[in-house]
C-alpha cells in the first residue's frame, strides 16, 4: 500500500519516488515487456512481409515527380459555448500544387465549403434544432465534430464530383472514424440545404428524413470517394490506435502462428502498458520503411447499433499501413479506401513530401492547409468579445440585474480567477 505523508513537499516526493524504488523496477520492467512485445511483432511481421523498404532520392526524386499535380485537405474550426449562444464557424480549405507549372499556376488554395453560424439559432444553423434545449447544449461537442468531420469529407467529395485531375489527394487526419458516438436517438439531423450544398451527388429521399442523418451522409461521401479515379490517402499524423497491432494478431491466431492464450497475453499486455502502433513501430521500423496497408474494420460490431445495424455493416473496409519517414518521429499512419495499386510509388511519393522540410516528418502540403484552413486565435478572440459585449447590451436592455450581473462575469471571466487570488506570504486585513 501506498504511504502517504501529509506535510512533504510535492516535488521532493516526486524527485525522490523518480530515483528511488519501485520507479526503477517499474520502468526496467516495462523496458522489458516491450522488448519481448518487439519481438513478437517484428516477427510476425518478417513472416507476413510486412515490412517494405522505400527509396528517397532527395531532389532528383522530384525531376520524375514534377508533373505530379496534388491536392492536400484540412479543416479549421471556431466554436466558442457561452451561456447566450454557440457561434461556430467552419471551412476547410484545398492546397493544390503541380510542381512544374509557374506563377499562379503553381499553386493555389480553395475553400471548398464553409459556414458561420449560431448552434443555438434555428435560423442560421446547419442543423435541425431539438425541441429540448438542455438536451440539445449536451451535443453541442458532438454537433461540432460531427461538423468538422462532414466538412472535411465534403472538400474530398467535391474534388471527386468535379472530376478534378490529381495525382493524389490527402486529407489531414482519418478517411473513416468510428461513427458509433454519432448513433443516439436524440443527434439532430442536417437541413436539407446543407446536405445538397456539402454532398451534391446525393439524392435525398423526401420520405425518409434519416438521410439526412450524419451517418448516413457520412456512410455516403466513403462509398462516394472510394469510387474515384485518383488515390485518396487519409494521413494521421499522431497515433494513439493499436488498430494494426490488433489485426496482426488475430491474422496470426487464424494462420496457427500465435496461440490463442498468447492472443490474449499480448492483447492483455498492450492495455496494461499503453503500447499503441505509433510506439512499438518506431522500435521494429527503421528510417524510410514502411508497413504493408492491412484491411481492417472501424466501425466494430455492437448491440448497441440498434436502428443503425445496417448502416454501419455497410461501411467500406479501411486499409491502414504506416511510413516511417525519419529516425527520430513515430511512423504517420496511411489510411486508404482501396488496396493501393501502385503501394511503393505512392507511399515513395508520401515519404518524399515528408522530407520536403527538415526533421518534419510529415507531407509538407498537409502543414501548408493546415496552417491556411486553421481560424486564426485573434479572429476567435475578437468574435468572442463582440458576443460577450452584445450579450451585455441585451442584458442592459432588459433591465434585469440578475442577468446584468451574469453577463458582466462572462466579460470579466467569471469571479474566480488566478490574477485575483491573493499573492504568496501575504495575509488581507
Amino acid at each position: 500500500m501506498s504511504s502517504i505523508n501529509t506535510n512533504s513537499s510535492l516535488f521532493k516526493e516526486f524527485i525522490q519516488n523518480a530515483v528511488t524504488s519501485p520507479s526503477p523496477k517499474v520502468q526496467k520492467n516495462f523496458m522489458e515487456v516491450m522488448g519481448s512485445i518487439v519481438q513478437i511483432f517484428k516477427k510476425i511481421c518478417e513472416d507476413e512481409k510486412l515490412i517494405i523498404d522505400l527509396e528517397y532520392k532527395g531532389k532528383d526524386y522530384w525531376k520524375k515527380a514534377k508533373d505530379f499535380k496534388s491536392c492536400f485537405v484540412d479543416g479549421g474550426v471556431y466554436s466558442n459555448f457561452l451561456s447566450s449562444s454557440a457561434p461556430f464557424a467552419i471551412r476547410a480549405k484545398s492546397f493544390i500544387i503541380k510542381p512544374n507549372e509557374f506563377g499562379k499556376n503553381r499553386e493555389k488554395f480553395e475553400d471548398t465549403v464553409g459556414y458561420f453560424g449560431d448552434l443555438y439559432d434555428p435560423n442560421n444553423n446547419i442543423y435541425d434544432l431539438s425541441e429540448d434545449p438542455y438536451e440539445d447544449n449536451q451535443l453541442l461537442t458532438k454537433k461540432k465534430d460531427a461538423a468538422r468531420i462532414t466538412f472535411e469529407m465534403a472538400a474530398v467529395v467535391k474534388h471527386v464530383f468535379n472530376k478534378q485531375n490529381f495525382k493524389y489527394c490527402f486529407l489531414h487526419g482519418p478517411l473513416q472514424t468510428p461513427i458509433m458516438p454519432f448513433s443516439g436517438p436524440e443527434f439532430p439531423l442536417f437541413k436539407k440545404n446543407v446536405v445538397k450544398t456539402l454532398v451534391p451527388f446525393f439524392k435525398l429521399n423526401d420520405e425518409n428524413d434519416l438521410d439526412r442523418h450524419f451517418i448516413n451522409i457520412y456512410l455516403n461521401s466513403n462509398k462516394y470517394i472510394q469510387k474515384a479515379k485518383f488515390p485518396i490517402y487519409g494521413i494521421v499524423e499522431r497515433t494513439g490506435s493499436t488498430i494494426y497491432l490488433r489485426n496482426i494478431l488475430i491474422r496470426a491466431v487464424k494462420k496457427g502462428v500465435l496461440a490463442e492464450h498468447d492472443y490474449d497475453k499480448t492483447v492483455s499486455l498492450i492495455k496494461r502498458y499503453k503500447i499503441n502502433d505509433g510506439n512499438l513501430f518506431e522500435l521494429i521500423l527503421k528510417n524510410s520503411q514502411a508497413l504493408k496497408p492491412i484491411e481492417v474494420e472501424k466501425q466494430i460490431p455492437s448491440k448497441a447499433w440498434g436502428d443503425w445495424q445496417n448502416a454501419m455493416d455497410s461501411f467500406p473496409k479501411v486499409f491502414v499501413g504506416y511510413v516511417k519517414t525519419n529516425k527520430n518521429q513515430s511512423p504517420i499512419r496511411i489510411e486508404s479506401l482501396n488496396y493501393p495499386k501502385k503501394l511503393i510509388e505512392d507511399y515513395e511519393y508520401i515519404l518524399a513530401c515528408s522530407k520536403l522540410l527538415p526533421s518534419y516528418g510529415f507531407p509538407v502540403g498537409l502543414d501548408i492547409v493546415d496552417k491556411a484552413a486553421r481560424i486564426p486565435s485573434w479572429l476567435g478572440r475578437t468574435a468572442k468579445g463582440y458576443y460577450l459585449k452584445y450579450y451585455l447590451k441585451i442584458a442592459l436592455d432588459g433591465n434585469d440585474k440578475n442577468t446584468i450581473t451574469s453577463a458582466l462575469k462572462s466579460i470579466s471571466h467569471g469571479g474566480r480567477s488566478w490574477q485575483k487570488r491573493p499573492k504568496a506570504g501575504k495575509v488581507s486585513k
